[in-house]
C-alpha cells in the first residue's frame, strides 16, 4: 500500500528474489501510465542487453495480467513499449553507454518516472547522481509528479545505496524491504 500510493521523489525497495518487488513495480507503471496521460517512463539497468529478459518481460507480464495487451505495442529497435491510445513511451537504457541516458526526451508529455532495476549494480553513487540530475528533469504538470524507483536484491553493508537511502531518514524517500511472505 505504501509503495502503490507513494508520491515521494524516491521509492527504494530491496528484497530477495521472488519477493515481487519488480512485478509490483511493473504493474504500478503500466497502470499509472494508462491513468496519467502525458506520463512516460525510463527504465535503466547497468547493461542494456539485460532488459529483454528482465524489465521488458516484467512490464509485458504486467500488461498481460491487466488484460490490456491490445493497447500496448513493443518494438525491439529501439527497445520500447508504446501505449497506443496516447503515444506514451516506456524507454529502456543501459548505464553501459552513459551518453544515451543523458539527453532523453519523449515525443508526448513528460519523462517523469525512472525505474532503476538491480540498482545494486550501479557501483558508484556519482553515476547515479548523473542520472538523477538529467532524468526526470524540468517541471511536470499536475497531476503528474517526478519519481525515481530503485529496486534491487540485498546489498553489501558498504554499498552507497544503504547509506544514502536506508541509514538517513529523508522526507522525500520511501525505503522498503520486502520479504517472501
Amino acid at each position: 500500500d505504501d509503495f502503490w500510493h507513494c508520491r515521494m521523489r524516491y521509492r527504494v525497495v530491496k528484497g530477495g528474489k521472488a519477493s515481487k518487488k519488480s512485478t509490483t513495480a511493473a504493474l504500478w507503471y503500466i497502470y499509472h501510465l494508462m491513468k496519467y496521460p502525458g506520463s512516460n517512463l525510463l527504465v535503466v539497468r547497468r547493461v542494456m542487453d539485460t532488459h529483454r529478459n528482465s524489465t521488458l518481460a516484467s512490464l509485458q507480464m504486467a500488461v498481460s495480467m491487466l488484460g490490456v495487451g491490445h493497447l500496448w505495442k513493443t518494438t525491439r529497435s529501439p527497445l520500447e513499449l508504446t501505449y497506443i491510445p496516447t503515444g506514451q513511451k516506456i524507454l529502456f537504457r543501459g548505464f553501459d553507454d552513459w551518453q544515451k541516458v543523458a539527453g532523453i526526451t519523449v515525443p508526448v508529455g513528460y519523462l517523469c518516472w525512472v525505474w532503476v532495476e538491480e540498482a545494486f549494480e550501479i557501483a558508484r553513487e556519482a553515476d547515479f547522481d548523473k542520472l538523477d540530475l538529467s532524468t526526470p528533469r524540468g517541471l511536470v504538470e499536475p497531476p503528474l509528479f517526478k519519481q525515481t524507483t530503485l529496486t534491487f536484491n540485498p546489498w553489501d553493508e558498504k554499498h552507497w545505496l544503504k547509506g544514502r537511502f536506508f541509514d538517513r531518514p529523508d522526507p522525500q524517500v520511501l525505503a522498503l524491504t520486502t520479504d517472501y511472505r
